[in-house]
């Protein structure tokens, strides 16, 4: 039920444009006189071109109609020339890709050779007329599909594609916080460290997904009237994307070095004490940075709740906090020479990924509060989501 309701409406205004398009290009078509046969070429050609944004539905009438005019003109040519003939039928199939490839047509190419060999197959006495025809039932259901789109705009997808980046922080932040735990809890062993790295490493993968959505998001506002009421700041949102996508890749080189100081176990048993302080001190670095990510993807994909939800703030309380304490772990691990018996390499690696997080979600040098790469996303304090 749930699946339903999230993308009931969705599916049902998208089978209403399809099936609106479809209906709307064969009446055209019979109004204009193309009835014997039925023109169904025009339905199939407007169930085609109706894409999920209106700018692709463009481009795609535009390239099915270039296709199916070169498809003919092409058979029109070779009926008037040399008939139907093996060798001719190979040419023409060629001939047709080459020119497909000429105009790029893209996932059109194969139109061509299919609206030249159809023509092709009627004979030179009614080749033209057939031709014709067909251009002109592209022409239709091309027309319609663009029209049906415009009038039925598709749905903005920047909704979407914010609410995919804001799981995307909540997982970066629930890994770090899960982490945290566990070593506050205790010793881990090496069954808990590797499913953090590959926890880690399963980050990355989401990122050309929501490259594709933000990407998609920003076509769907093209030319759509809906756009007109969802105000959106790409720019911000992909760089904050890049943020989150830089910290998982340094994350991903902290959980392996604390896989490796778990499995190699080096130093842990001539100085326990010393283990339990680094194990202590990363649980809560880890909690900070988790509070940072969580702090950062609020701003990046929440809307303010009133004039007390000062998101900015938050965030900027969460970066003081982990700068705070990465100044007293650093004292801690590394200017003690027992980081040096086999923890040293984890120690490193825990401030590294600190400091590059302060970097990539930190203040601008003298900027207060404003983060350098969300400096665009102040804008979108106070507004609704998008």
């Amino acid at each position: 039920m749930a699946l339903l309701r999230r993308r009931g409406r969705s599916a049902a205004s998208r089978a209403l444009r399809l099936t609106a398009a479809t209906v709307a290009a064969y009446l055209v078509a019979r109004a204009l006189g193309l009835a014997d046969p039925p023109p169904l070429i025009a339905a199939l050609t407007a169930l085609l071109v109706v894409q999920a944004t209106l700018t692709g539905t463009v481009v795609n009438g535009v390239q099915r109609v270039l296709s199916v005019v070169s498809g003919v003109a092409l058979a029109v040519l070779f009926v008037a020339v040399v008939g139907l003939t093996w060798w001719s039928l190979a040419a023409l199939v060629a001939a047709s890709i080459l020119v497909g490839q000429l105009l790029r047509l893209g996932p059109h190419l194969v139109e061509v050779p299919i609206s030249a060999m159809l023509v092709l197959g009627v004979g030179a006495s009614t080749a033209g007329t057939v031709g014709a025809d067909r251009v002109l039932e592209t022409l239709v259901g091309a027309a319609v599909g663009i029209a049906v789109n415009a009038a039925v705009p598709p749905a903005v997808q920047t909704r979407y594609a914010t609410r995919s980046v804001g799981h995307f922080a909540a997982e970066i932040a629930g890994l770090l916080h899960g982490a945290a735990a566990e070593l506050r809890a205790g010793a881990v062993g090496v069954e808990q460290s590797s499913r953090w790295l590959q926890d880690a490493r399963r980050l990355n993968r989401h990122v050309p997904r929501l490259d594709r959505a933000l990407a998609d998001a920003e076509e769907s506002r093209r030319l759509n009237l809906r756009a007109l009421r969802a105000p959106w700041v790409p720019d911000g949102m992909r760089a904050g994307l890049d943020a989150l996508e830089y910290t998982s890749v340094s994350l991903r080189t902290l959980f392996r070095a604390i896989d490796d100081a778990t499995r190699e176990r080096t130093g842990v048993a001539a100085d326990a004490a010393y283990a339990d302080t680094v194990r202590s001190s990363t649980a809560a670095l880890l909690e900070r940075m988790g509070d940072v990510v969580d702090a950062f993807g609020r701003l990046l994909t929440e809307p303010a709740r009133g004039p007390e939800d000062d998101r900015a703030g938050l965030l900027a309380g969460s970066l003081a906090a982990l700068g705070s304490d990465r100044a007293l772990v650093r004292d801690l691990l590394l200017e003690d020479p027992r980081s040096r018996a086999g923890l040293w390499e984890l120690n490193s690696a825990l401030l590294t990924t600190v400091d590059r997080m302060l970097d990539e979600l930190g203040p601008v040098p003298g900027g207060g509060a404003v983060t350098r790469r969300r400096a665009a996303l102040q804008l979108r304090v106070g507004r609704r989501p998008l």
